[in-house]
Order: C-alpha cells, then structure tokens, then sequence
C-alpha cells in the first residue's frame, strides 16, 4: 500500500505540473502569435512534438540495456515537472502572460469587422465590394 500513495503523489506532481505547462505555453501561442500566423505555429509546434516521439522511443530500449528500468522511469518522470519549473522561471512566463493579456476583439466583431481587421476585408473576400 506504501508504493501507491507514493505513485499517487508522483502521478499528481506530474499532472499539477504538465497541465500548467501546457495552459501556459497555449495561452502564450494565442498571445504572442499574430492571429495569421496561429495556425502555421501551432501546427508546427504540434509536429515538432511528434516528431520527437519515435526518438524518444528508439533512445528508450538502447537505454534500457544499459541502465536500470527503474532509472528510465524516474528521469522520465522528472523531466517534465523539472522542465516546467525551470520554464516558468527561467523565462518569465508569468511576468510575460501579465504584460500581454489578451485583447477583447469583440467590440470589433459586433460591430461587423473582422477581428484583426477594419471589416472592409472581409467584403471584399466574399464579393461584397462597395462603390
């Protein structure tokens, strides 16, 4: 009973700490990202994460020859909340979260423009042009 609380105790650091992560560099894309370019960046954010998928996995039974099983799991596990820690200090994502919080663009579409735009670019793109 002793190894499942301590297997609870990691699996909540790892969550607490993946899923802040991931709110923050998401919330970080939408931020800092021109609306235009959100979809290219994003998607190559998420390709670039699988793409590293199989090395991780080709690296991980090479590793497991050498080394304990135990250790492979133990420093897989503290990656990413160690990685998190060190993201959230190191590149003051609070501080820059706080000084570029989201605009509210929905002024802008009530009153018939495109988020980013004056309006005029959206009738013109679907034919509507005025005289």
């Amino acid at each position: 009973m002793d190894s499942f609380w301590a297997l609870a105790a990691a699996l909540f650091i790892f969550g607490a700490t993946g899923g802040m992560g991931m709110v923050i560099w998401g919330t970080l894309l939408q931020r800092r990202v021109p609306p235009h370019l959100l979809g290219r960046v994003s998607s190559l954010d998420f390709f670039v994460s699988l793409a590293l998928m199989p090395v991780s996995m080709a690296l991980a039974g090479p590793a497991a020859e050498v080394l304990p099983v135990g250790l492979i799991f133990l420093v897989a596990g503290t990656v990413c909340p160690v990685m998190a820690v060190v993201a959230m200090i190191a590149a003051r994502m609070r501080a820059d979260e706080q000084a570029h919080p989201l605009e509210d663009g929905r002024e802008s579409i009530d009153a018939g423009e495109s988020p980013g735009g004056t309006g005029s670019e959206s009738g013109e793109r679907s034919g509507n042009r005025r005289a």
